[in-house]
């Protein structure tokens, strides 16, 4: 009801400052016409203060509130060149941005796209939720939910926005696989300008122009940080800066655990048994009680992302048994083999997730992939491991290289989306409208199962990742692009 009140509020505000925006907009355009730049700059000068100092927080789209920020930061520039050529023409944008500004309206709280959480399949987290909650009233409100892959990390972090989003005026979700900074800027800041805004100006400036602009919007905001596995001191400073100076709450999920005394920090347990056996029958539908069940998801220590995926595999093929599964993973001399290859290839790393990859090869060895399966599997292995949209996805494997070799092979009724949905109803990648992901752990297990068939064909495997990245440069999406030729270098060295 408060989120309701305030949005009419600005609602009504936003429509008053419709009725004279045009009025100014003419008369400034006027003042140009008659070659009274000086006066003209004055004026725009003005009207971006008035205009962006008390509205520019209710514009409905998240990149057109940045985009206003941007041109605002353009608008100081004037000064610099103000007799100049290039002052009348950096003037004649702005007031045509200014133009379409006076046409948005706030709808929405998102300062970025929120990622969707589906209720019928997500567990009751409310212990978790309850912990944040309490560690927020202590000190800084800056949480750090650290805890190793596939333990849920993600899916908490959607289920406290979708609990308490009636607190918060503003919410902002970034994906962090590149820089916090580099993050911030490719999700707030609009297309145009983000590319120029990245090259331009050194970290500090940039922290400062973001801080800024935040700090014009009003009340209570938080800032979700998902999949910060490595940070640095000034991403550190960078959340104490947004916490304090822009009144931010901040949930930030990592692998890395946070070893300071500034912020607080949750170990995110895993699931206890009643849970995991929620999950697993939302992810089966049509699984029945076994007294076999607490014993296979013991075995894999109730850890969310193996309930999902084992109730996924046994939903699909339906001649294995929660037994034969139990004994597979556990008793089989390829279990024990498996175990030695993660020990050996995961030696820096902790035993829960040798143990994980250990379940995930020995499920990948077993599961018995088509052939389709195969090839999205090994292209979704090059990709980081982030959300990629279909049409993305279509347009990057649209290369001549790739037909020859595809016919070559004699795969001419190969059908590349078939693939991608049998994947995904077999839980090996995860699906969000049209957007699809291969979670990190499963990714690393899959390129050691196909890794002799990733090296036969990594030129055009790492081909078609350099295109995808092409079409998000194309698309000002910096924050993916960035992480696609480091990634390849990562899958390219993983196992030699």
């Amino acid at each position: 009801m408060l989120l309701l009140v305030l949005w009419t509020k600005e609602h009504q505000t936003h429509k008053a400052v419709n009725k004279e925006l045009p009025r100014r907009v003419s008369k400034i355009k006027a003042l140009f016409s008659k070659t009274k730049i000086g006066q003209g700059i004055n004026a725009i000068e003005q009207l971006c203060h008035d205009y962006f100092e008390m509205h520019v927080g209710v514009v409905r789209a998240y990149r057109s509130q940045y985009q206003a920020h941007c041109y605002e930061h353009t608008l100081g520039r004037i000064n610099d060149y103000e007799l100049e050529k290039g002052s009348y023409e950096i003037a004649w944008q702005i007031l045509d941005f200014v133009d379409q500004l006076a046409q948005y309206e706030h709808t929405s709280p998102y300062l970025t796209p929120i990622p969707p959480l589906d209720a019928d399949q997500a567990v009751d987290r409310r212990r978790d939720l309850l912990h944040i909650r309490a560690l927020q009233k202590k000190g800084l409100p800056i949480v750090f939910l650290q805890g190793m892959s596939g333990m849920g990390k993600t899916t908490l972090c959607k289920l406290y926005i979708y609990t308490y989003i009636e607190e918060y005026t503003y919410v902002a979700w970034i994906g962090t696989g590149a820089s916090l900074t580099d993050a911030l800027v490719a999700y707030f800041f609009d297309e145009k300008n983000q590319q120029l805004y990245t090259q331009q100006y050194k970290q500090d400036i940039k922290l400062q122009r973001i801080i800024a602009f935040l700090q014009q919007l009003p009340g209570k905001k938080l800032l979700i940080a998902d999949g910060l596995d490595r940070y640095q001191p000034q991403d550190l400073d960078m959340f104490k800066e947004l916490c304090k100076q822009a009144n931010f709450d901040i949930l930030i999920s990592t692998t890395q655990p946070y070893r300071g005394d500034d912020f607080q920090a949750i170990d995110i347990a895993y699931f206890d048994e009643e849970q995991s056996s929620e999950l697993f029958f939302k992810e089966h539908l049509s699984a029945k009680e076994d007294d076999s069940l607490p014993k296979l998801l013991g075995l894999v220590d109730y850890q969310p992302l193996m309930s999902r995926l084992l109730a996924r595999v046994l939903r699909q093929y339906k001649e294995w048994n929660v037994k034969e599964l139990h004994k597979a993973l556990h008793q089989s001399s390829l279990a024990n083999t498996n175990w030695l290859i993660a020990t050996r290839l995961l030696e820096d790393r902790a035993q829960d997730e040798q143990v994980l990859f250990t379940h995930v090869l020995t499920l990948l060895n077993i599961a018995g992939f088509s052939d389709n399966e195969k090839w999205v599997m090994k292209q979704f292995i090059v990709f980081p491991p982030f959300e990629i949209d279909w049409q993305d996805l279509k347009r990057a494997l649209n290369l001549p290289t790739r037909i020859t070799r595809f016919l070559s092979v004699n795969r001419a009724h190969y059908n590349f989306l078939d693939g991608l949905e049998t994947l995904t109803q077999k839980g090996w990648l995860s699906c969000d409208k049209t957007a699809y992901k291969f979670h990190g752990i499963l990714q690393e297990a899959a390129h050691y199962f196909l890794r002799f068939e990733i090296d036969d064909d990594w030129e055009g495997l790492a081909q078609t990742a350099y295109h995808l990245q092409q079409i998000y440069l194309e698309q000002k999406r910096l924050n993916e692009a960035h992480q696609i030729s480091s990634y390849l270098e990562v899958v390219r060295h993983r196992y030699e």
